[in-house]
């Protein structure tokens, strides 16, 4: 009898933690992105750095259920807006040249649709003040991962890893939320990402708030604005500008830093 109710007692904590698990499939987390602007600074401008900031940040809200995603930036608040200006200032415009015009390079406005089910991302990104509808499968990453593990907040992740001849990703998942997604379009893995790193500390991308909780379904949407390209389309308009600011401000003399996906 005592044998048997410990095995009834087992069976109702692995219901129990199913069932929680089962659970964490929507709700929204706040991500916050920083760029290191000193890694990318080129020789000639290492004497600027006491005049701009070393990590440029910004927030991203995702919306998610189990079967799609929604990822918006979040609109800076007074005080951001505020030290935002006062960093402009401070830059010099030797320090502001790097960033692209009006700061539009690195297409921060942008906004992903993810259909999880059937695999299909559309995204309406500010490219350089032109709008474009991205529609088409997500970029596929043949992750590896490593069985490293790390707590990011609440949540204990497992790292994976994917390289090729331009780039390191490490991105930091979940199977405690139980969705194939992450920031912007990045997915793939056995559960939410909430942490990645691209070319060891270039860019950062951490989940700071995670709230689980039911979602409006009215309030995940496909964007409609801007014209329709296919991924492939946008990341050669993408390369074709990048070609075109390393001849205006002299080839490789000047590094200019926009980051991908």
């Amino acid at each position: 009898m005592h044998l048997m109710k410990q095995v009834l007692c087992i069976i109702s904590i692995l219901f129990l933690s199913n069932l929680a698990i089962a659970q964490n499939n929507q709700g929204e987390i706040i991500y916050e992105q920083k760029i290191n602007i000193w890694k990318n600074l080129p020789p000639e401008m290492e004497g600027m750095k006491e005049n701009i900031p070393e990590f440029r940040t910004s927030k991203s809200s995702l919306l998610f259920t189990s079967e799609e995603t929604y990822y918006t930036p979040k609109e800076r608040t007074k005080e951001e807006k505020e030290k935002a200006r006062e960093r402009r200032a401070g830059e010099g415009r030797r320090g502001r040249r790097g960033r692209g015009r009006g700061g539009r390079g690195r297409g921060g406005k942008e906004k992903s649709h993810y259909n999880i089910s059937e695999n299909l991302v559309k995204s309406s990104s500010d490219f350089f003040g032109k709008q474009f509808l991205i529609s088409g499968p997500p970029k596929t990453y043949k992750w590896k991962i490593t069985g490293k593990q790390k707590q990011v907040g609440e949540f204990l992740c497992q790292e994976a890893v994917y390289q090729d001849t331009t780039e390191t990703i490490k991105a930091w998942f979940t199977p405690m939320i139980p969705v194939a997604a992450g920031p912007n379009t990045y997915c793939g893995l056995p559960g939410m990402i909430l942490h990645m790193d691209f070319n060891d500390g270039d860019r950062t991308i951490t989940a700071i708030d995670v709230q689980l909780k039911e979602i409006d379904p009215a309030l995940i949407i496909e964007p409609t604005e801007g014209k329709k390209v296919t991924r492939t389309e946008f990341e050669k308009i993408k390369e074709e500008k990048m070609e075109e600011m390393k001849q205006e401000y002299g080839g490789e003399g000047r590094r200019v830093f926009m980051r991908r996906g």
